[in-house]
């Protein structure tokens, strides 16, 4: 087991701020709740202007028809959504599968037939509407349900939002341990999540992103041409301002056996990427665009 540093002061003091915080947003009706995360957004934006000149560089990017003051607009809702999506993560130990039932709709019920049918499958996602939420809907719907997760620098907040996860029965794979846990689900017929949409550096797979060159995480693509499991990509959108979302699911993109497993591997990638932007494209407002995306490909030359 991996030794980790002994959370400092500041760690400690972070990790009782978030508990406080889950505390305070689970006594408030879900609305008044939603309204403080809206609120939360958009002091981020509009007062501490976080990430302000990476978020319109990269809106600039992918949509140049578009004005300045659209793209602020774009950036301001969402950092509102993203306020409105903390504080559902925060009340997720108040989420059951009635919860589910009563505020997720399914966009394509005969896309979830298919891919309850699949004898497992790598689900992706991106930063893109409610990316934690999705998770837990996916539990209740399909299931044996695993979610890759990354790791946080304190401890003491890394294990309580990890035990925030997996209250739901939802396995959790870090990164080291991925491989063991991919091939342990798709054995048994399981899904496992997780997002690929962030710059993944040298190692990558290039692929298009809006038009431009992208290092994108190659993990998907590689399990799914080398063991022949499908790779569907899924994301969970939020309707209107409320707690309602809609779950969109892909057709799943299957590995081709007839070419080499390195042009599957970007076949694959460059199939989800595109699937991904399209969506992005419709709804621009629940897209996380604070990411370097661009970052090993050389994009931010001169701009940032």
């Amino acid at each position: 087991m991996e030794k980790r540093e002994k959370p400092s002061l500041g760690h400690r003091i972070e990790y009782v701020l978030v508990r406080m915080t889950v505390f305070v947003v689970g006594l408030l009706p879900i609305r008044c709740a939603l309204s403080l995360g809206a609120f939360m957004g958009w002091f981020a934006w509009k007062m501490l202007q976080i990430r302000k000149n990476i978020v319109l560089v990269n809106l600039g990017l992918a949509f140049p028809e578009k004005s300045h003051e659209e793209l602020n607009r774009i950036a301001l809702l969402s950092y509102e959504n993203s306020g409105r999506f903390m504080v559902e993560y925060a009340r997720q130990w108040k989420m059951d599968q009635s919860y589910i039932e009563k505020h997720v709709s399914i966009d394509n019920p005969e896309a979830l037939k298919v891919l309850r049918n699949e004898e497992g499958a790598i689900i992706i996602t991106g930063h893109f509407g409610n990316w934690e939420l999705f998770g837990v809907a996916n539990r209740y719907l399909l299931g044996d349900v695993a979610f890759l997760v990354g790791r946080q620098s304190n401890s003491l907040v890394d294990g309580f939002i990890n035990r925030i996860r997996s209250m739901h029965g939802i396995e959790l794979y870090n990164r080291r341990a991925a491989v063991k846990g991919v091939l342990s689900s798709m054995k048994r017929g399981g899904y496992v999540c997780w997002l690929s949409d962030q710059d993944a550096g040298h190692n990558g797979i290039i692929v298009d992103f809006f038009n431009y060159p992208a290092s994108t995480p190659r993990g998907a693509a590689a399990f799914s041409a080398k063991i022949g499991v499908p790779v569907v990509l899924a994301a969970l959108l939020r309707i209107g301002k409320g707690p309602d979302h809609r779950l969109v699911i892909s057709e799943p993109i299957r590995p081709d056996g007839d070419i080499s497993r390195e042009e599957a591997e970007k076949r694959i990638t460059q199939q989800y990427t595109l699937k991904l932007e399209n969506l992005i494209r419709e709804n621009p407002e629940l897209y996380w665009w604070a990411h370097r995306r661009w970052k090993t490909t050389g994009l931010y030359k001169d701009k940032t």
